[in-house]
């Protein structure tokens, strides 16, 4: 079970439309003193945690079933249609953003790489990483750190040869031939979830 966990919370980020645009500094200050951030942070580890135990069932029998290589194929053709059918129960936009992406649609936007430099200088400097919260306009973005948490995570997004093993190493490249996720180490940031709440979506919570 352990291995099953930790293997899917980092195989999720590789398996809507960007928008480059982001407030500036002063701009996200004002706009988030206007909005309950417990709230937001309440909602995006509810549906994040949702999407992690979802997906979490369904990997635990590929890798019961065939292992990696099952489990990178379930990935490649099952994780985003899961996330996407949940997304649309909630009513918002999910995805994992990563800065090295195994499926190139999870490449980080610049709102997203803003969140993930800012991730990875605090594991730099030993520190505490927690949700943040965006808002632009009325619609709020919820950012939460996917970190890789062990040795077994290294089989996926580790260094070829010595973690990921070749048979595995000829499944990523054919099923995600511009992969970019692997030579990670253990404890690194692997990506983020990233949720976006339309215009009215707390309001309607609230009536």
């Amino acid at each position: 079970m352990r291995f099953t966990l930790l293997l899917f919370f980092v195989l999720l980020v590789g398996c809507g439309p960007q928008d480059d645009s982001r407030p500036s500094e002063s701009e996200r200050m004002d706009i988030e003193a206007e909005i309950d951030t417990t709230a937001v942070v309440s909602a995006g580890q509810e549906i994040s945690g949702a999407a992690f135990q979802t997906l979490s069932r369904n990997l635990q029998q590929a890798v019961k079933e065939g292992g990696v290589k099952n489990a990178l194929e379930f990935c490649n053709v099952r994780a985003m249609p899961l996330t996407d059918s949940l997304a649309a129960h909630y009513g918002i936009k999910l995805r994992r953003a990563s800065h090295q992406p195994r499926n190139p649609v999870n490449r980080a936007d610049s709102l997203e790489m803003e969140t993930i430099k800012e991730y990875i200088r605090k594991i730099e400097q030993g520190g505490e990483l927690k949700p943040v919260t965006y808002a632009r306009g009325n619609t709020i973005t919820y950012h939460a750190p996917i970190r890789i948490p062990g040795q077994l995570c290294l089989n996926c997004h580790g260094s070829p040869g010595t973690d990921i093993a070749q048979s595995d190493l000829k499944t990523i490249q054919e099923l995600y031939p511009e992969d970019e996720a692997t030579g990670f180490e253990m404890g690194e940031l692997r990506g983020i979830w990233s949720i976006q709440f339309p215009p009215g979506h707390f309001d309607q919570q609230d009536e």
